[in-house]
């Protein structure tokens, strides 16, 4: 299913459910990110590898987007920031669009070459607290989270709050998070890992349970798997912790696109 800048409106597209290096490098499965439209307001979320050519095929277009947000500087979610940056500001015809990065992203050795930043409107550098609107969105960094490099998640609604999802971006599990992405109805959850894996800083599905559990969305979408959980098949887990937390939760799936509100998926064609 092709979507239009009308179609798109209020809704979430999974351009890649992949998670890690095997998973996305390996193309188990798709590494694109998440395109996220509120109100009409259009935001790419982790542009990894691929996702120039998933948002074409899906019908959208990088002109239409105002911000792009990328969670850490780790290449499975930022590989392709700056072809998405080039097709926003029409290879530096315009100034257009606004990047929300980590420091680390543009400092030494940085992920969003300097030559495609200069072209964009503005390069906000992400902060604990930091809260901005962009249109008809507001976007919200609640915490930092513990990975590996400096991380974070988002919160995104609309003005009136009627939209909320939280979107929890690579992290080890940490008590802080409860309260960070309280009272979102919507919240998605990079799960890596099937079982915990005490070195390796990403959540699992216990960690997804808790979650779940302790903050009670309306809906709950679990994406970014690893070779774990691509092979543990994620939609049988998904059904599972629906059934003990009693809220809808979802596997996402490549090319998944998400009603913002009807909080359903969208039967493609």
């Amino acid at each position: 299913m092709k979507l239009t800048e009308k179609t798109v409106k209020n809704k979430l597209v999974f351009l890649g459910t992949a998670g890690a290096r095997y998973a996305s490098f390996g193309l188990i499965r798709q590494a694109g990110g998440m395109w996220l439209n509120v109100e009409g307001t259009n935001v790419h979320i982790d542009p990894g590898p691929g996702a120039f050519i998933y948002t074409h095929r899906k019908g959208l277009n990088p002109h239409w987007l105002s911000a792009i947000i990328i969670s850490h500087r780790h290449l499975d979610h930022c590989a392709d920031v700056n072809h998405v940056i080039e097709t926003i500001t029409l290879g530096g015809k315009r100034k257009k669009g606004i990047l929300f990065c980590p420091e680390d992203a543009i400092s030494e050795d940085p992920v969003v070459l300097k030559f495609t930043r200069n072209n964009l409107q503005e390069t906000v550098t992400i902060k604990e607290g930091l809260s901005e609107i962009v249109e008809n969105a507001k976007i919200s960094f609640p915490i930092k989270h513990i990975h590996g490099v400096e991380t974070y998640g988002t919160v995104i609604k609309n003005l009136t709050g009627e939209i909320s999802i939280g979107y929890i971006s690579d992290t080890k599990f940490f008590d802080k998070l409860l309260e960070a992405y309280s009272g979102v109805k919507i919240l998605i959850m990079n799960v890596t890992l099937k079982n915990p894996r005490p070195t390796i800083p990403h959540l699992s599905t216990p960690d997804a349970k808790i979650l779940i559990k302790e903050i009670m969305p309306e809906v709950a979408i679990m994406t970014h798997f690893g070779r774990t959980m691509v092979y543990a098949k994620p939609w049988e887990i998904a059904q599972k912790i629906s059934d003990e937390t009693g809220v809808k939760t979802i596997a996402a799936w490549d090319n998944m696109i998400f009603d913002l509100e009807t909080l359903k998926t969208v039967k493609q064609r």
